[in-house]
């Protein structure tokens, strides 16, 4: 008897029901409405309740990396160090910084004075 298993058709997976995590952490933290940022527990049980996502370690892990790609994405920001909060970071403070690098000061042209004597 050979021992290779016949070639198995692989059938292909269905598209999620659910959106993107990072997507998801957006939406979470919107609908918190937390002043000082939401946490990593309060994001996660938001997800886990709206969207009705099991809670296991694929999970667990699929949200952790969302979360650190959000970060060097420049999408999230902590508020007090990587284990702290979570807050969007604003569009509009990056676009008002591209604006001030883009401003080139033109050199000022030196004012001639006409002196005038009168003799009298």
């Amino acid at each position: 008897m050979a021992r290779g298993s016949p070639a198995k058709s692989k059938k292909q997976a269905s598209p999620p029901s659910h959106p993107k995590y990072e997507d998801m952490i957006r939406d979470a933290i919107v609908a918190l409405k937390e002043r000082k940022g939401s946490s990593r527990q309060a994001i996660k049980k938001y997800i886990l309740n709206t969207y009705k996502l099991p809670d296991n370690a694929v999970t667990n892990n699929r949200l952790k990396l969302a979360i650190t790609k959000g970060v060097d994405k420049g999408t999230f920001s902590f508020v007090n160090g990587p284990s702290g909060t979570l807050k969007l970071v604003k569009k509009e403070a990056a676009k008002k910084e591209k604006k001030e690098v883009e401003k080139k000061e033109k050199p000022k042209k030196a004012e001639k004075k006409e002196i005038t004597t009168k003799y009298f």
